[in-house]
């Protein structure tokens, strides 16, 4: 547990390295790597007290986030996708199946203690800013929509389910701008719709009854969200509200 991952940063606070190692690593480079920053102040330790293992994972996860320069995916220049922890690795250099299979299984099982308050504001105070004004080359693009395609999410665990269920409890996201409405509707037009995409949804619906958990929760929704016409004296869910009265209704003097 003696195991750290540390990062290179610029002077305006983007890392550009991202490794891992124990002891004096971080402040150490042979020839031929890279150049750690002059201002010891600008290398800061990500996350310490780790395993081999899980030192080289979060180095892997750090460094897809980042991206890399050489890859025109993002700013870092690290030459590999880390997690490998091998000293003086050369571009294209992947991960043997035994390798891969050693760490799946240390893996099994474990989950990640979730990162400390300050490990956290370090790397928030390294995002500011870094993408502003920055936009990725067709060609990234390009790499980044291949590597996604036909990747299928997991499906949420019913723990995780019910933690969504009771975080969204009561919440209710506000009217969109007009400014917002324009842009959505700018964007949409001319778009055709995907026909598999809607004839799959109308199928997935298509003779669906909602179970009794499900009415309870849209008829609570429904009586929290009605709203008393101060026109017309009627109560109506908020959007025949929004269309019917108020503003829209008969009973409004004119």
């Amino acid at each position: 547990m003696n195991y750290y991952v540390y990062a290179y940063l610029r002077n305006d606070g983007s890392p550009y390295y991202i490794g891992k190692g124990t002891k004096n690593r971080a402040w150490s480079k042979g020839k031929g790597e890279v150049g750690k920053p002059t201002d010891n102040s600008r290398i800061i330790i990500v996350e310490d007290n780790l395993t081999n293992v899980g030192a080289l994972a979060i180095e892997r996860r750090l460094i897809r986030w980042y991206g890399r320069k050489d890859l025109g995916t993002g700013i870092l220049r690290n030459q590999t996708d880390g997690g490998d922890g091998g000293k003086g690795a050369t571009k294209g250099n992947t991960l043997s199946k035994e390798t891969k299979n050693k760490i799946s299984i240390a893996h099994k099982g474990k989950k990640r203690g979730s990162m400390s308050l300050e490990s956290k504001q370090k790397l928030s105070d390294s995002m500011k800013g870094k993408n502003l004004g920055k936009t990725k080359s067709i060609e990234a693009k390009i790499k980044i929509s291949l590597s996604l395609r036909n990747r299928k999410r997991r499906p949420h665990t019913e723990e995780t389910k019910q933690k969504l269920r009771e975080i969204n409890l009561g919440k209710h996201r506000a009217p969109f701008t007009d400014e917002h409405k324009h842009r959505i509707s700018a964007a949409l037009k001319g778009k055709p719709k995907d026909r598999d995409a809607v004839e799959k949804q109308r199928q997935k619906i298509l003779g669906r009854t909602p179970s009794s958990e499900e009415r309870k929760a849209y008829l609570a929704a429904m009586e929290k969200g009605k709203t008393t016409c101060e026109h017309c004296g009627k109560t109506a869910t908020l959007g025949n509200y929004r269309r019917w009265h108020g503003i829209n209704c008969r009973s409004k003097q004119h």
